[in-house]
């Protein structure tokens, strides 16, 4: 045999996989290993929690050490297919350019994984089945133990490990790499998603078209420096803000959790699409990293994201995020909070008479009513929480209303057109501060609020989502409807800490 192919993530390499690579190449004398790293474009999440390129510097490293002939190629994530093994070698082939042509009777794969295996029986190879049939320890069951052992991990593992592998996670980090992205409570996938019932790529037109009107409310406010902007999303409020003049000499960072919205990040970066300002993106939970000094920041952003703290974290870590902003910052430094928002008088109860001709009493979501909408979202809102909404039905005046709170209202109004996502959008609470309340919370933790902080209204929302699909009451003492104004829909706060 010409070649031994090994197919795998290489998150690591055990001592007895080198042992039985190198007694396979003895046994085939003049044979390369041939290192497939598969889902080589993914990193940072719990399936693949160290990037493909550094995964490729570990073979090199541990073969190189221990003078096995080796080829490292890296291969794409795809989708389960039943012709993954043929795309792997046709893949390698091409990377080449013809070179390293693989088939049935120049090459032996080695695999443990019976239903990778299976592909490339089915293709003609011979297989070898490495660690399948033995008691030896598979690579993911070593990193397993190294994210229970903690600090300890080199006691716990080293000697299951290649020769050369620990040393490679020292002088790297990858232990506690591996270790705090499985630690990262916001994560809800093991492919690095905040939560698998959002559709990123609605997620993704929505954020950049309203991007550029949310940068023009606050753009003046930003302090030039170190700008982090937490949550970036797909970058686009970074490539806003680096087309200013006078932020030129500004280093930007993009932390973003979610690995869809991380990898157009850098899809953008690669493009070319931030020109020649200095950008870094960063694939990390903002309250899970150290990425950031105290007291190193100028302006720290974040659009969209403390309502999801809030949501998928709790009150403990949004208040936790508030006072870590407040110590990164540079004293004079800004932080600039653009997000959803609860109305002034959220607690109080309304009377709200929901649209019922415009659309189905039941059937699908998207075809439903006003009316019948609401209904679906009383029974979906934070209902795994426990902490949703109620309403009473009421007749007044002979017109049929419900009514509940000002803040449930505008729960309801704010994500009732969002079908693509509703599960998503229905476990996220949007209203739990208002305005006022948040400036009280940010004063409590030493801010000073900027004459630039207020409530924001946004018309387009109120004049074609709001309006045509309910009218908002409250009464006076003599129970008579009055029109109640509609409230703010979103919250800019730019809050300063003190330069003494």
């Amino acid at each position: 045999m010409r070649y031994i192919l090994f197919p795998g993530r290489h998150h690591l390499i055990t001592a007895f996989q080198l042992r039985h690579l190198a007694a396979l190449v003895a046994t085939n004398d003049g044979a390369e290993v041939v290192w497939a790293i598969t889902s080589a474009d993914h990193g940072g999440t719990q399936r693949n929690p160290i990037q493909g390129e550094r995964r490729l510097g570990l073979v090199e490293a541990v073969t190189a050490g221990a003078d096995l002939p080796s080829l490292t190629f890296l291969i794409g994530n795809r989708r389960p297919k039943p012709d993954f093994a043929h795309y792997v070698i046709e893949e390698i082939r091409t990377q080449t350019g013809g070179r390293v042509a693989m088939s049935p009777e120049n090459t032996l794969v080695a695999c443990s994984t019976p239903e990778v295996a299976d592909g490339y029986r089915a293709l003609g190879y011979a297989i070898d089945p490495v660690e399948l049939g033995t008691d030896e320890t598979r690579p993911w069951q070593v990193v397993e133990a190294l994210i229970d052992a903690g600090d300890g991990w080199a006691d716990r593992v080293a000697s299951t490990m290649a020769p050369g592998a620990v040393d490679y996670y020292r002088r790297y980090g990858l232990a506690a790499a591996i270790q705090s992205i499985y630690a990262d409570p916001l994560i809800d996938s093991d492919d690095g998603d905040i939560t698998v019932t959002r559709d990123y790529a609605t997620y993704r037109a929505a954020f950049e078209n309203n991007a550029w009107r949310k940068v023009t409310e606050f753009s003046d406010a930003v302090r030039p420096g170190r700008i982090v902007d937490v949550g970036c999303a797909t970058g686009q409020t970074i490539k806003l803000l680096s087309e200013l003049p006078e932020l030129f000499e500004s280093d930007f960072y993009g932390v973003e959790v979610a690995r869809p919205l991380y990898e157009i990040c850098e899809q953008r970066r690669s493009n070319g699409e931030f020109g020649d300002a200095n950008v870094f993106f960063h694939q990390r939970n903002i309250m899970q990293t150290q990425l950031f000094d105290d007291d190193s920041l100028d302006t720290v952003i974040s659009m969209a994201l403390t309502h999801e703290i809030e949501s998928y974290l709790g009150r403990d870590e949004l208040l936790e995020f508030c006072s870590r902003v407040y110590s990164m910052l540079r004293p004079g430094g800004v932080w600039i909070n653009y997000d959803v928002v609860g109305p002034d008088g959220r607690e109080d109860l309304v009377l709200a008479e929901l649209t019922d001709d415009d659309g189905a009493a039941e059937g699908d979501l998207k075809d439903l009513s006003t009316r019948a909408r609401f209904e679906r979202f009383v029974h979906d809102f934070r209902r795994e929480e426990g902490d949703g909404i109620s309403y009473e039905p009421v007749e007044v005046d002979g017109r049929s209303l419900v009514r509940l709170t000002r803040g449930a209202l505008y729960e309801f109004l704010a994500k009732k057109d969002y079908v693509d996502s509703w599960f998503s959008e229905a476990h996220e609470a949007f209203c739990f501060f208002s305005p006022s309340e948040w400036v009280a919370l940010l004063e409590a933790n030493g801010f000073v609020m900027t004459r630039d902080t207020r409530g924001i209204q946004n018309p387009w929302l109120i004049e074609n989502r709001f309006a045509p699909a309910v009218s908002v009451f409250v009464q006076d003492a003599d129970g008579a409807l009055i029109p109640d104004d509609w409230s703010w829909t979103n919250v800019l706060l730019v809050a300063e800490k003190p330069a003494d």
